[in-house]
């Protein structure tokens, strides 16, 4: 082989090799849509991840997240979880009853929106037993449907030891919702709505001493209003304030009527994305 022909490289012939008459591959070309290509997929992570971020700021996407981490917890009143709270103040309480205590030092009216007030100190109270037990109800209404899956409630009025002492809890009630498109009865609680089940409840008393702890209530029901109705209190309870006040306390008891209702209640509902959760 001579000088030239080792200067001259041999084009390549068949069996896999490129043939003499394709164009030459540009280096250029390559690294061009190389570029293309790696400023397309840093477009789509770029909007993939915004959404992403956007989503979980949310509260759904908070309560998404959550629910990813804590799958096998289930929601409580102290760590509800992925379920979210009706807001307070987009709450309307009514009751039939509801009225002024007789306590010494306070003398106070309870309306049904002391419930919703976000201050434990405060409640609703009505006379125990009331002129009429078929009204023996206070109703929580809500501006939309609202897939409830938890109540908590804290019993009785808890501002302290002698409001706690002086009043009754609740022992048993009746939760359920109605159908707030029919007119309420004048006398009696609403109709109970088909569309959701009734739930009986017992709330405890603390018999050890003045305190006060949210006591939960599983429900699921997408709904706008829930109901409790009044069943009963315990006759434990009345036995243990009458144990607590003197004789001349109690002969004021007897010649009033006891007070029972509740401080404060919330609701607690799954969004959409996650009410298959259980």
């Amino acid at each position: 082989m001579d000088e030239d022909q080792a200067a001259t490289p041999e084009a390549p012939g068949e069996g896999g090799q490129r043939n003499s008459n394709e164009p030459p591959i540009r280096v250029g070309d390559t690294k061009r849509r190389g570029r293309r290509a790696d400023t397309f997929t840093g477009l789509l992570i770029g909007i993939v991840s915004g959404a992403l971020v956007s989503f979980f700021l949310t509260a759904t996407g908070h309560a998404s997240e959550v629910a990813a981490d804590h799958f096998w917890e289930m929601p409580s009143c102290s760590n509800p979880q992925w379920l979210m709270q009706v807001p307070d103040d987009s709450v309307f309480s009514s009751a039939y009853y509801f009225q002024q205590d007789n306590l010494p030092h306070f003398q106070i009216m309870h309306a049904p929106g002391s419930t919703v007030d976000g201050d434990v100190r405060t409640a609703w109270l009505q006379a125990w037993p009331s002129p009429s037990s078929r009204s023996n109800y206070i109703e929580w209404a809500f501006p939309s449907n609202y897939n409830i899956r938890l109540i908590c409630v804290v019993d009785g009025w808890t501002e302290d030891s002698d409001t706690y002492n002086g009043t009754l809890p609740i022992g048993n009630a009746t939760i359920y919702t109605t159908d707030s498109a029919k007119k309420a009865p004048a006398i009696g609680a609403p109709a109970h709505s088909r569309n959701c089940p009734k739930r009986r409840v017992s709330f405890k008393d603390y018999f050890g001493g003045y305190t006060y702890e949210w006591q939960p209530i599983s429900f699921a029901c997408d709904t706008n209003n829930v109901i409790l109705y009044i069943r009963g209190v315990s006759r434990s309870s009345i036995d243990l304030r009458l144990h607590k006040h003197t004789l001349s306390e109690i002969k004021f008891y007897d010649s009033h009527r006891w007070l029972t209702g509740l401080s404060e209640i919330r609701f607690y509902y799954c969004p959409a994305i996650l009410c298959f959760l259980p």
